[in-house]
């Protein structure tokens, strides 16, 4: 029998398994003697075939000796024979139901063959029951004792009547030394007693417990039926870790910021913010600086690497909110379980181990200036309500605070996701999107506005040169075709990695081919198929002798020639034979000043 009982017990589990057998023939006075020897309460009357046909009680079979029936009588002749019975397979609860619609206190038990197993008695219906109680109290006892999370229970009085294993690790209490006893002894002021004093839930409570254990905690009243609170529970549990990678992550950021700041000098061109000569990505940085002298929400759009955060920072740097302070919220970054307390903070003293102080959230930390919402798309739905409420109501609560704060923050936000199609999907709420889609910028990739390429190449590296104090460092003229022909699916982002690594494992000042094979970018950029091509290019012979660069040019002219001969002319064709993408045969033709 399994000891995790899920469900009702069955008859089977609550049965007496011994009890009184008599043949039909077996004459009173036996009857009585077995009855009186093995103090049994009833008898159950079989035939020959071991069939049941009738039940007497040790109550019956004396009111009949005492009216006189002699003692040789068959006791089939007293048997009551219109008997209910139940199986072994019944539920435990239909069984006792039967009982009472009959008000009868036994059931003879019968298997599929109709041979009798046990009885079923008042007495079993309760220890049955009691057994289930019993077994599932230990089932839960030992699940909660054993589950990660750190569970208090507590009475009215804050005595103690549970705590677990994960109570004693993150307490540093044992439960022998606290169960019965006030839990204000050992932690005064604690969560659970404040929901004795008030009745309140506490819910996403974060905690310092000690030095460097930071906690959520969720703690209720334990309510009867009829509305009484009888006690209080609280569970908690430890996101250190997850703390811990969020300051990282924030140092990570700030270091970062430094280095940007670092970079951007005075020597710094204006336009280096957000630099572009494309016609179109023009018109949206004007748009942007139109829009940063409202206070009008915006929601940015583009590609992951395009610019966001720039376009972001040029909005608020033209705007009457300029020299206010600009917040930036990476939404997908941010736990449900500190949601609350990160962008709302939380007040003094609301939970045991805090800051004394209390801790401004996000949203308070903007006041007067800009929020910026990054991968916003990535909020669930949860989350979202909250942000539209602050929103919409321009005010909220700390954690553990009982007034509103009100706060005045512009509002911009950004993703790379397709908002419609996830609103039209159920994953983000529409009057949120229609709240902080007031207006829309979308940047266009990188790989739709190539011209930007050979420029965004220059001031990167003239930034890195001074990040790395290095020399000025420049690219020849076929790193600089391999850049504009590349794709960049990361865009400007990747375009910047990618020269910050270059610069700093290559050698000399001039980026070269042989310097992105050197640091392992070139079948990147090129293609693994174009790179047997240019492979097949570069001398085996001393790498820096001066006809270098002539005899790559030279060995491509080649290439290109033979393959656009045996093609015909078919310059799709010739591409496909080549391995490389026809806008960079087309560019390799112009270049090298092949007849097109």
């Amino acid at each position: 029998m399994n000891d995790m009982w899920i469900g009702d017990p069955k008859v089977e589990e609550a049965m007496t398994r011994e009890f009184g057998l008599v043949d039909q023939s077996t004459p009173l006075e036996k009857v009585t003697e077995l009855i009186l020897h093995n103090s049994w309460e009833e008898v159950l009357v079989i035939d020959e075939s071991q069939n049941l046909l009738g039940m007497v009680t040790k109550e019956h079979l004396v009111g009949v000796l005492s009216n006189g029936f002699p003692d040789h009588l068959p006791i089939k002749e007293i048997s009551c024979r219109n008997m209910v019975t139940t199986t072994p397979d019944e539920d435990l609860s239909k069984a006792r139901d039967v009982m009472r619609y009959y008000k009868i206190g036994r059931l003879p038990v019968l298997n599929d063959s109709g041979c009798v197993v046990g009885i079923l008695t008042a007495k079993d219906v309760c220890n049955g029951f009691s057994t289930k109680l019993e077994r599932l109290g230990e089932h839960m006892f030992a699940v909660m004792d054993n589950i990660a999370e750190a569970i208090q229970v507590i009475d009215c009085e804050g005595i103690v009547s549970f705590w677990n294993q994960g109570a004693e690790k993150l307490f540093r209490i044992k439960t022998e030394d606290i169960i019965g006893k006030k839990l204000k002894e050992f932690l005064p002021d604690d969560l659970p007693l404040k929901v004795i004093s008030s009745s309140q839930s506490y819910r996403n409570i974060m905690s310092e417990v000690r030095e460097g254990v930071y906690v959520v905690r969720h703690a209720v009243p334990v309510i009867t039926p009829n509305g009484n609170v009888v006690g209080a529970v609280c569970t908690t549990v430890d996101v250190s870790q997850t703390k811990a990678l969020m300051n990282k992550l924030e140092e990570a950021n700030n270091r970062v910021k430094n280095l940007e700041k670092l970079m951007v000098s005075k020597e710094t061109p204006e336009d280096f913010l957000f630099y572009t000569v494309d016609l179109k990505t023009q018109r949206v940085l004007e748009q942007a600086r139109r829009v940063g002298n409202t206070d009008a929400t915006v929601m940015i759009q583009g590609q992951s690497g395009t610019g966001k955060e720039l376009l972001a920072n040029l909005i608020c740097q033209n705007s009457k909110r300029a020299h206010k302070p600009f917040v930036e919220v990476n939404c997908s970054a941010i736990p449900e379980t500190l949601f609350e307390s990160e962008m709302f903070g939380y007040e003094p003293g609301s939970f045991t181990g805090g800051n004394r102080s209390g801790k401004p959230g996000k949203f308070e930390l903007a006041n007067g200036g800009t929020i910026f919402l990054d991968e916003v798309g990535e909020l669930p739905l949860d989350m979202q309500a909250k942000f539209l409420r602050v929103i919409q109501e321009r005010r909220f609560y700390r954690v553990g605070g009982s007034s509103p704060i009100e706060v005045d923050v512009r509002l911009i936000s950004a993703t790379n996701r397709d908002i419609l199609k996830y609103v039209s999907d159920g994953k983000f709420r529409e009057d949120l999107y229609y709240r902080l889609n007031v207006v829309t910028l979308e940047i266009p990739p990188l790989e739709v506005r190539k011209c930007d390429i050979p420029g965004l190449v220059d001031k990167f590296l003239w930034k890195l040169s001074r990040v790395y104090d290095r020399g000025n460092i420049t690219v020849n003229h076929e790193v600089m075709d391999l850049f504009i022909a590349y794709d960049w699916p990361g865009n400007v982002r990747q375009l910047q990695n990618l020269l910050e690594n270059v610069v700093i494992l290559m050698e000399g000042d001039v980026i070269t081919l042989k310097s992105l094979s050197e640091v392992g970018v070139l079948e990147l950029l090129a293609g693994q198929k174009e790179v047997s091509i240019l492979s097949a290019s570069i001398p085996a012979a001393n790498p820096n002798e001066e006809n270098y660069s002539q005899i790559v040019a030279q060995r491509e002219r080649e290439l290109i020639q033979k393959a656009l001969l045996d093609c015909y002319d078919n310059k799709a064709r010739a591409a496909k034979l080549l391995g490389i993408p026809r806008s960079t045969l087309y560019y390799k033709i112009k270049q090298l000043g092949l007849s097109g």
